[in-house]
């Protein structure tokens, strides 16, 4: 094998995931099975609000050290072990369809503070921009692990949804962050726990008969605003839907001050979600590696720092250059190579015994570096070796923590590397 790290784990899912601002339906109207065995409101907001993250963005808004402002853009929740849900007109935001300085993008915990690095975005492929009309599903991996995780309903729990089942939600809304505000590191957030009613069933063909086995779009009537976006829609305790309130606008900019300005559309009193079979379908596509994503944040660009690679008279990034380094003991020692070029773009090699693999990967501007190894594409029944650390501009000294992944699952023990720029 190529490391002596562990044996190779599959873990198998007994939650399905939700994302960004969960809205949770707890049902107690359809059959006497489902309503004796409902947990109370108060216990599921408990394990709604622990897996709940703010989705907050550092942008840029003008160039001294510390002219940066924070501002959520929606709500996840927490799926797997290192995978949130959101929706894609929220993971869509960072998709070419913004063009703000964004240098970092956490999800933070409610209740605890906790900051989640988020590491790559990723999208349904059948989403079409229209949120009410096409799967308005989208998926964030993590850098750090979740502690704690929602259930998808399964598929019969699903087609017994009715009208009137009562649903329960916690998310961020616009008009609540912008009394309190969410600072990365510093605040911590309280997710606004709220309860509404399912009002209709829809298909997204309008004309289409709606049955059971071929709801699409779950509308309901509880009271959110902008910032809600990506919300579970739990019955029951088990997350039925993702919230969606198809009419949200946000517009942010910085004004001609500095200061980040953010003006967000109320939504509509009949707010929308995304029924969760298209959840359950997306991270289906995730753990076949179907669907890709883009990396978050956007890769360093050219600009200011040091310019440590040299070429073609580009002043490079903070930390252009190519560095060498090697994962510690007890794993089996290997090496491995990395360049950041004058565009801040990734790319390296990795060698173990068994083979050499190709690094591709991303350092933002603060120095937060994160790569993966090719071993699972190339190697049959190999996990993909993922490397996780910081670039120290300064010194050019680089480290951080080492281990295998098997479809997006941590299997393996962490392991230190150190590596440094030359």
């Amino acid at each position: 094998m190529r490391r002596s790290i562990s044996p190779r784990v599959r873990t198998v899912r007994a939650a399905a995931l939700a994302m960004t601002a969960v809205t949770m339906l707890t049902s107690c109207t359809s059959t006497p099975s489902l309503s004796n065995n409902c947990p109370s409101n108060s216990s599921t907001f408990a394990k709604l609000n622990d897996a709940t993250y703010a989705v907050v963005l550092q942008i840029r808004v003008g160039p001294g050290e510390n002219d940066f402002g924070y501002f959520t853009l929606g709500t996840a929740f927490a799926v797997g072990d290192r995978l949130l849900a959101t929706n894609a007109h929220v993971t869509e935001f960072f998709n070419g369809l913004t063009d703000l300085p964004v240098e970092e993008v956490v999800a933070v915990q409610s209740g605890t503070g906790e900051v989640v690095t988020l590491l790559r975005a990723l999208t349904h492929p059948d989403y079409t921009g229209n949120p009410v009309a096409s799967p308005d599903i989208g998926l964030f991996t993590t850098q750090e692990l979740l502690s704690s995780k929602l259930t998808i309903a399964s598929d019969a729990e699903l087609t017994d949804l009715e009208l009137g089942d009562e649903l329960l939600l916690s998310g961020f809304p616009g008009d609540v962050q912008d009394l309190f505000e969410i600072t990365p590191g510093t605040t911590v957030p309280q997710a606004t726990s709220l309860t509404g009613t399912i009002t209709a069933l829809r298909n997204h063909d309008t004309g289409q008969v709606v049955m059971p086995e071929n709801v699409d779009v779950i509308q309901h009537q509880i009271p959110t605003t902008p910032g809600t976006s990506g919300s579970a829609l739990v019955r029951c305790g088990k997350v039925a839907a993702v919230h969606n309130a198809g009419t949200v606008k946000i517009i942010v900019s910085v004004d001609s001050q500095g200061n980040l300005t953010q003006d967000r559309t109320a939504a509509a009193n009949n707010n929308f979600g995304v029924h969760a079979k298209y959840l359950r379908e997306m991270i289906d596509l995730f753990e076949d590696q179907s669907v890709q994503g883009f990396e978050l944040p956007p890769p360093f660009q050219t600009g200011g720092g040091n310019n440590n690679g040299g070429g073609g008279g580009q002043q490079g990034t903070a930390f252009t250059g190519t560095y060498v380094g090697s994962v510690g003991p007890p794993a089996n020692q290997n090496t491995f190579t990395f360049t950041i070029d004058n565009n801040g773009a990734f790319s390296g090699t990795s060698t173990w015994a068994t083979g050499t693999f190709t690094l591709t990967g991303s350092v933002n501007v603060a120095g937060t570096v994160n790569f993966n190894d090719n071993a699972n594409v190339l190697l049959q029944n190999f996990n993909q070796g993922t490397y996780t650390g910081s670039i120290n501009a300064t010194t050019g000294a680089a480290s951080g923590q080492y281990f295998e992944t098997d479809q997006g699952v941590q299997v393996s023990n962490t392991f230190n590397w150190t590596a440094t720029r030359q």
